[in-house]
């Protein structure tokens, strides 16, 4: 158990869906809690109610819900729910007195959308450090949807104009300018010496797929974002 407990909230849209982003952040959660620290997911509704202990349950661990998010018209299927994004535009009282019942020490925004803006002030007038990562590139995804290749420069703008508040910043790409940002920094996730390990390696597998034992076999994992 660590001397000085931290009481980290950790804010991402879609907690729920099990995307990349999500899988980093439930990462970056299990960290915070092996260490000895308290952490408080917030989030919106998205995607599988049944995905928020899918981890387990830890006495150290609190996730609050936005009560008044919105969902995504383009980005909502109710046949498919696991797969459903929500959007939260600002804190209801109710949402700031359980974040106030939570006493952060540290906030950690994963997202500069509206409700990061409500965040950010939050934090700013209770003096509560900021810290951000930037996971999805969202300003250039918009230069693949026909009509929208303008909205890439007001996203930027905006982008920057929250990742300014921050105290420490951690992102993958420069292509969306924030190097003019303070304390900015690459934030290597690397690899998973558990999961990705030869102890599991499997001589049958690698016969069913035509690879003799001591082949040398090269495996690209990546995904497209529609």
């Amino acid at each position: 158990m660590t001397s000085h407990q931290h009481r980290i909230l950790l804010y991402t849209t879609c907690y729920n869906v099990l995307d990349g982003v999500t899988l980093t952040i439930r990462k970056i959660e299990q960290e915070i809690l092996a260490a000895g620290h308290h952490v408080c997911i917030l989030s919106t509704v998205s995607g599988d109610m049944t995905h928020t202990h899918l981890d387990g349950e830890h006495p150290n661990r609190t996730v609050i819900f936005l009560d008044n998010a919105h969902p995504i018209p383009f980005l909502n299927d109710p046949h498919h729910p696991e797969n459903t994004y929500q959007c939260g535009f600002s804190l209801s009282s109710s949402v700031k007195r359980r974040i106030a019942e939570f006493e952060p020490s540290l906030m950690h925004l994963t997202v500069p959308d509206c409700t990061a803006l409500h965040l950010i002030q939050y934090a700013r007038d209770r003096e509560i450090p900021l810290m951000g990562t930037y996971h999805s590139n969202i300003p250039e995804y918009l230069a693949h949807y026909p009509g929208c290749g303008w909205l890439k420069h007001v996203l930027n703008a905006f982008f920057r104009h929250q990742y300014n508040f921050l105290q420490a910043h951690r992102f993958l790409t420069d292509t969306a300018k924030l190097d003019r940002v303070t304390d900015l920094g690459v934030w290597g996730r690397g690899i998973d010496l558990e999961r990705f390990s030869p102890t599991h390696r499997s001589i049958k597998f690698r016969r069913k797929m035509g690879f003799s034992d001591d082949d040398v076999v090269l495996c690209w994992v990546g995904r497209l974002v529609p």
